[in-house]
């Protein structure tokens, strides 16, 4: 694993496909939580999409899937929790 023969514009190329993917993902959540009926069947698209995505990057570069994969759940998380503060306020 050589971070060092990596370019530059790679790592940032792939980070900002890894925060376009978390934003995705966390609009996925939000899609498949709310409204009258919940559509369970967009968490397994979720799964699905995780996986191909980081068996992907797993086949072409193991530095660039360790970005990827941080900058993902990091755009997940902050998403998420955007979601949620602004469901508890609309529910107060």
């Amino acid at each position: 694993m050589d971070f060092a023969g990596i370019v530059w514009w790679q790592y940032a190329l792939v980070a900002a496909v890894g925060i376009g993917f978390g934003v995705l993902q966390s609009g996925l959540f939000k899609w498949a939580l709310t409204g009258k009926h919940h559509r369970k069947w967009l968490f397994a698209l979720k799964f699905v999409l995780w996986g191909g995505a980081l068996l992907a990057l797993a086949f072409w570069s193991l530095p660039l899937l360790v970005v990827f994969v941080a900058a993902a759940s990091l755009s997940l998380l902050v998403g998420s929790a955007l979601i949620y503060r602004k469901a508890q306020r609309e529910a107060r």
